[in-house]
């Protein structure tokens, strides 16, 4: 079952990542690139949502019975690795001088949008759904090149002043194998496949609108 699984994750991921690379934000980066005002926007954005990563993968546990020890083990050790990820997004709006009001404005309704369905997931769903989120994000960078490539050159922002993005990497590739093996282990029901491809087709959905709604409020200023 985890092969076939994992080959419906797939196409589902790479369809809504094309929906994704067809939408407003990523046309204007690759029409007309990223700028100071754009960068700042998006990461904010980035900063609001992935603060409650740690918190609502801790949630997910409230639905895991105790006999699945492993998994509860999972929810909670991940949680703990995923503390404190904002502060790489503060340090990298800090050395390039943009962090200054950056973080004081509330979240875009988009943005929310994916903090309450994140949540909504581990209290209704629980950590066996909620996996579906944690196999795209923890492997997004095959489809973000183009997206690192302009802060690179259009910014001129090196590795170091990268760190949510470059640092992560490293971190990720080691969460993203562990996310296979929970999915392997404990998705082994009918039910639980069909959850575990609804998370992550709903939750990369939102944001890609997390996304087209930093453009907005950067043409909105400009």
């Amino acid at each position: 079952m985890s092969e076939r699984l994992f080959r419906m994750l797939d196409e589902e991921i790479d369809r809504t990542w094309a929906e994704i690379h067809a939408g407003p934000f990523w046309r204007h980066l690759l029409d007309k690139g990223m700028d100071r005002e754009l960068y700042r926007i998006f990461m904010a954005q980035l900063w609001h949502y992935t603060q409650h990563n740690p918190i609502n993968q801790s949630v997910a546990a409230w639905r895991v019975p105790p006999a699945k020890m492993g998994l509860l083990r999972y929810c909670f050790e991940h949680a703990e690795e995923e503390l404190g990820h904002e502060k790489m997004i503060e340090h990298d709006l800090r050395v390039v001088d943009l962090l200054d009001g950056a973080l004081d404005a509330p979240a875009l309704p988009a943005t929310t949008a994916l903090i309450g369905y994140l949540y909504s997931v581990g209290l209704m769903d629980g950590a066996i759904a909620r996996l579906g989120y944690s196999y795209w994000a923890e492997d997004a960078y095959p489809h973000i090149t183009d997206l690192l490539g302009h802060m690179r050159t259009d910014l001129g922002l090196t590795d170091r002043e990268m760190s949510f993005f470059v640092a992560h990497a490293e971190i990720d590739a080691k969460h993203s194998d562990e996310v296979k093996e929970q999915i392997a282990r404990w998705a082994d029901t009918p039910e639980d496949e069909q959850a575990v491809l609804k998370v992550a087709r709903t939750s990369l959905w939102l944001t890609g609108q997390l996304l087209d709604a930093s453009l907005h409020a950067y043409l909105a200023r400009s």
